[in-house]
């Protein structure tokens, strides 16, 4: 189903200047490329994970790498929008400090709407309206990394809430199928 509406579509990251967690050699507990629609139940129901927080850390209420973690609200906020979207539960612990914290680990839809590769050292996407879903939270391949892709009317609610670690970059759009790059 193409998607026809004028909602505006971001890239939701963390930003590079937050002191947020370091997750640690998380690629020696779980399998990111189970992290799909296919494969997640494969997973165990719960996962626990060591992390680090620098001095001023904190732990925000998203994380976006290694992959895209919630915290509870937004996790809530995120299913009122789309009740589809499966989360598996991971607790990051901080051992040295004595903190943990509890996230849901959204697994999305990846969509096929990428109007075309981004060039070196270019890093705006464009997406193609008339190959998308119209999902609130997806993600889009782009070479051996995805994005998370939000539409504008789930991050603003979950602005509304204040929730911490959430930076938005406007995607563009393009009607056509050829790509404007």
């Amino acid at each position: 189903m193409a998607y026809e509406g004028k909602m505006k579509y971001f890239i939701l990251t963390n930003g590079d200047k937050n002191p947020f967690p370091q997750i640690i050699n998380w690629s020696q507990t779980i399998d990111v490329r189970m992290l799909t629609r296919d494969e997640y139940q494969k997973m165990p129901p719960s996962i626990q994970l060591n992390a680090k927080l620098g001095m001023d850390g904190i732990f925000p209420d998203v994380i976006d790498k290694p992959f895209l973690l919630f915290s509870r609200t937004a996790m809530e906020v995120t299913a009122l929008y789309d009740s589809a979207i499966p989360f598996l539960f991971f607790a990051l612990f901080d051992t040295g400090k004595g903190e943990c914290a509890s996230y849901f680990c959204p697994v999305l839809e990846e969509e096929e709407c990428l109007a075309g590769k981004p060039g070196p050292g270019q890093r705006e996407i464009i997406l193609t309206r008339r190959k998308m879903n119209g999902l609130p939270l997806f993600r889009v391949r782009i070479g051996m990394e995805s994005a998370a892709i939000i539409r504008m009317d789930l991050a603003e609610s979950l602005l509304e809430r204040e929730i911490v670690g959430m930076e938005l970059k406007e995607v563009r759009l393009t009607d056509s199928m050829d790509c404007p790059v």
